[in-house]
């Protein structure tokens, strides 16, 4: 029986098993912050290693074995089969990315949360075997089934930009390029402009980030408010009735109320304008306000 080919099939299947521990091991620990493996190769081989512990047994059944062979298939029968139970469903579903849309090495992917968790999207580089996240994210509004209408990576002016029309509009425009994208300052901020009012992002379920190329200030869209972030924090809140409510963020927080009509529209241009004539109306005593 030892030379049957379901014999020899047990030892390849016990051995591959225990190979993949240590394999599995390594991959992470030498896995940084930030960087993940592409096609989720740890998480194939995890669930490999628990399938491999769980067939083993009932393919060996019938078979001639030796003692220590066969006590080591029973006990990895159920130290596979336990783990399994609690891990593979979130092997499955959490433990897993979702490649949603790719431009040349540039991808945005999908990592799902645990239960009713919403996904969580990110902008990462193929870098080999690896994908690293970029610094600067997006946040997308979905349950799973996102499809980007639109997404562009411009090596020369060193920028991602992607848009999603439908019912929970998104817009991005971020540097990976810092020097080229400043260099074509002139060029992005229109083009900034020009994607907003394409795709206006003023729903509560509408998100969108937008990073001016001359001091990278960053604009964010979502749920309704809008915040400007530069050496000073601006969460602008566009849904009120009456008024725009504006919350200044430093050492401390100070809430002002303007009327609707203090800016022409919320598109980022604009936004920037209306936060730059505040500093301007201010100057000194608004930082004392701000501080107070």
């Amino acid at each position: 029986m030892s030379d049957s080919l379901r014999y020899k099939i047990v030892l390849w299947m016990v051995w591959a098993q225990i190979a993949l521990l240590p394999i599995v091991i390594l991959m992470i620990n030498v896995t940084e912050s930030g960087v993940m493996w592409r096609w989720n190769l740890i998480s194939w081989l995890m669930i490999g290693g628990y399938v491999l512990g769980l067939l083993a047994l009932p393919v060996s059944r019938g078979l001639e074995k030796p003692k220590l062979l066969r006590w080591w298939l029973r006990i990895d029968f159920w130290f596979s089969l336990i783990p399994a139970i609690l891990i593979l469903p979130l092997l499955f579903y959490c433990g897993r990315h979702f490649i949603v849309a790719e431009d040349g090495d540039y991808v945005l992917y999908e990592s799902r949360g645990i239960m009713m968790a919403a996904p969580h999207y990110r902008l990462g580089k193929k870098e080999g075997l690896f994908i690293r996240g970029l610094s600067r994210g997006i946040r997308l509004y979905d349950y799973g089934n996102r499809k980007v209408d639109c997404f562009k990576v411009d090596t020369l002016k060193g920028c991602m930009y992607g848009v999603e029309h439908g019912e929970s509009p998104a817009a991005w425009v971020i540097p990976i390029d810092s020097a080229r994208y400043h260099r074509h300052t002139n060029d992005i901020n229109a083009f900034i402009d020009s994607l907003y009012h394409a795709q206006p992002l003023l729903s509560q379920k509408s998100y969108g980030t937008f990073v001016f190329p001359d001091n990278f200030a960053e604009i964010n869209y979502e749920g309704g408010e809008i915040m400007y972030e530069d050496s000073i924090t601006y969460n602008i809140d566009f849904l009120g009735n009456d008024s725009l409510s504006v919350m200044v963020f430093n050492n401390n927080f100070t809430r002002l109320s303007f009327p609707k009509d203090s800016t022409i529209n919320l598109s980022p241009k604009d936004v920037r304008t209306f936060v730059q004539s505040l500093e301007r109306r201010y100057g000194k005593e608004w930082i004392k306000l701000v501080n107070s």
